[in-house]
């Protein structure tokens, strides 16, 4: 517990809660602007935002979850402190209070992108039912997709000292994920920073005749959201063994 108050000690000199505010409220105002706003679309507002979401976050979230990660190990990168620090404390100690703190600024994320749905849904009055299964399984893919990019950048973060690779590999996501948006949903599954668009909970029928589109419920890929699970897993394994072979 010393070693995660510690690292609460450096997230609030890093301003870490601004940054994580910043990366879910882009998330929210791009969706919002293409949330329904006429009275014929209201039926069915709660389905854009749990269309539009994982679009947003498709484009956002590889990179904010780059940045997390980058900033979570930026004292250790900059000021080369590994070897002061391993002689004060533990690796084990000092990957799991960084994990812990990734994940909870991960939470802080999804419950405003959460509580964000609600408060359109009310403030833009909604007629279309609340589902709360539909709701749940966005928060959670969501949640998990989140991690596993984050376990992922605080992986590279301990491998590369300079830091400009996880930014990197951040935009590159960023733009490979926006570019999976408008191709083949299968193309989608072997691009793991996309995962936000395959566990989409709905998806939107385009009828060319009428010029009219609108959102149906599909069924949720469980086996999808156990494969990022794992990856998550997968990538916070890598990451530790990163740092408990780091040289000092």
């Amino acid at each position: 517990m010393s070693a995660f108050r510690t690292e609460l000690k450096k997230a609030r000199r890093r301003f870490d809660l601004p940054v994580t505010l910043l990366i879910s409220l882009v998330v929210l105002i791009w969706a919002a602007q293409s949330a329904p706003r006429t009275a014929d679309n209201l039926a069915e507002g709660y389905s854009a935002l749990y269309y539009a979401i994982p679009l947003m976050n498709t484009t956002v979230m590889p990179l904010g979850m780059m940045v997390l990660a980058s900033r979570i190990w930026d004292a250790e990168a900059k000021g080369a402190c590994c070897k002061l620090l391993f002689t004060l404390q533990s690796r084990g100690s000092l990957f799991c209070s960084k994990a812990a703190l990734g994940i909870l600024e991960n939470l802080l994320v999804c419950l405003i992108e959460c509580g964000g749905i609600l408060l359109l849904g009310r403030a833009s009055g909604y007629t279309e039912a609340f589902d709360p299964t539909q709701f749940l399984w966005l928060c959670a893919c969501t949640f998990a997709v989140n991690t596993m990019l984050y376990f992922c950048g605080l992986f590279l973060a301990i491998r590369f000292s300079n830091q400009i690779a996880v930014m990197a590999v951040g935009i590159i996501g960023s733009l490979s994920g926006l570019f999976a948006a408008f191709l083949p949903k299968i193309v989608s599954f072997f691009l793991p920073w996309g995962y936000y668009i395959p566990l989409m909970g709905v998806q939107m029928i385009w009828d060319f005749e009428t010029r009219i589109g609108w959102f149906e419920p599909v069924p949720f890929r469980f086996w999808l959201l156990g494969l990022t699970l794992l990856l998550a897993v997968l990538f916070d394994a890598l990451g530790w063994n990163a740092l408990r072979k780091k040289e000092v």
